[in-house]
């Protein structure tokens, strides 16, 4: 009802300013005539000036004043016999405002119920969020679970379905979060677990952490064929530089893969590499020179071919290690080796990796208050 009232308002006062010109009578005859009388008036003031100067004669200025009335006289009866019909004619302004200020907001109406919908209800977001999740779009079905979810915290269901949704949108920590309170309140599942374990390692750079590495596992307990957890946990041990162990877990994987398997080829670019590196340490090509991949990095290598993301994600901690024994000038990689260890729990590794950068920025103040920080918020100083 307010907001119609408010359209009634609008209405009135556009109205109000378009018929304001009808209401007005017009003034042009009156603004002519003041105007002609004050033209012969002047000629009289200068007839008058004139004949005090000299520069005409009594008898020449009569006749020309008597000109100069003559001609007013003339005028004024002009005047008046062009106004007395304009007079005497109707005014139809007044009521042709009327009828336009009636007429307008009829029309508007008519038009609004025939071609519009006056009965279609109102559809807040409240309403939108009440719909099905297959005619929401994907925020507003986040916002109705989330906000089920601060409500009801032990919703098991819940957070079960938002965890997948959180992993495809590239939020993978708060995926792994949700994924592990499903699991403790909907109970174990190989997919839970693995989406769990993924969200892990993609949320940590690509590194296989403790807590993966165990969802890894407990999934093999549950179904020991599956192919995707042991690549993880060997990739895991090359990660902890123990390459003979990987390498032979992977060996181990690709003899039991079936011939036509996809992730044949990733196997065996990870065997050829652990190979190469294992047979001659001391001469094998030095890896990428980057720190490693980033979590949307690892993403988008989830859409490469199978061979080329395990390239992608089997240089990690290891490669950025022999980057900086090569150049230890690259503080951010210091900084990433050594998160990278704590996350591994090697903190023996973590500890010698900060004295290592430490002796590369003895005198740069600000390098040693980040790798400071960084050891505090690790408790490797302790």
């Amino acid at each position: 009802m307010l907001l119609w009232l408010l359209f009634a308002m609008l209405t009135a006062v556009a109205l109000a300013v378009l018929l304001a010109p009808l209401t007005r009578a017009p003034r042009a005859g009156e603004r002519a005539a003041v105007g002609t009388l004050a033209v012969y008036r002047h000629q009289l003031e200068e007839i008058d000036a004139e004949r005090e100067r000299g520069w005409v004669s009594e008898a020449e200025a009569l006749a020309a004043r008597a000109e100069v009335s003559r001609r007013l006289l003339a005028s004024a009866d002009a005047e008046e016999s062009a106004t007395k019909p304009a007079a005497a004619l109707p005014r139809p302004r007044a009521p042709i405002a009327a009828a336009v200020a009636a007429l307008v907001p009829l029309l508007t109406l008519a038009l609004y119920l025939i071609h519009g919908s006056p009965g279609l209800p109102s559809f807040p977001m409240a309403g939108r969020l009440g719909l099905p999740p297959e005619q929401a779009n994907i925020a507003e079905l986040i916002a109705k679970v989330e906000r089920q979810l601060r409500e009801h915290p032990e919703d098991g269901q819940g957070w079960d379905v938002i965890a997948p949704i959180y992993f495809r949108l590239g939020r993978f920590r708060e995926a792994a979060d949700a994924y592990a309170k499903a699991t403790r309140l909907q109970g174990e599942s190989v997919r839970r677990l693995a989406g769990f374990a993924e969200s892990e390692v993609l949320a940590a750079d690509g590194i296989v952490s403790e807590k993966a590495r165990a969802a890894f596992e407990r999934i093999l307990q549950l179904e020991p064929s599956r192919p995707e957890p042991r690549f993880w946990l060997a990739l895991a041990k090359e990660q902890d530089g123990k390459l003979a162990e990987a390498l032979a877990d992977y060996r181990a994987l690709l003899a039991q893969a079936p011939a036509g398997a996809p992730w044949r080829e990733a196997v065996d670019g990870r065997v050829a590499e652990l190979s190469r590196r294992l047979a001659a340490p001391g001469t094998s090509e030095p890896p990428p020179p980057g720190p490693g991949p980033s979590a949307a990095q690892v993403m988008e290598a989830e859409k490469l071919p199978a061979q080329e993301r395990a390239r992608m994600i089997g240089q990690m901690v290891d490669g950025l290690a022999e980057r900086l024994k090569r150049d230890g000038s690259d503080l951010a990689g210091w900084l990433r080796l050594v998160n990278a260890y704590a996350v591994l729990n090697r903190k023996d590794d973590a500890r010698a990796a900060l004295a290592q950068a430490r002796q590369h920025f003895p005198t740069d103040a600000k390098a040693l208050g980040e790798l400071a920080a960084l050891a505090k918020s690790l408790g490797l100083d302790s």
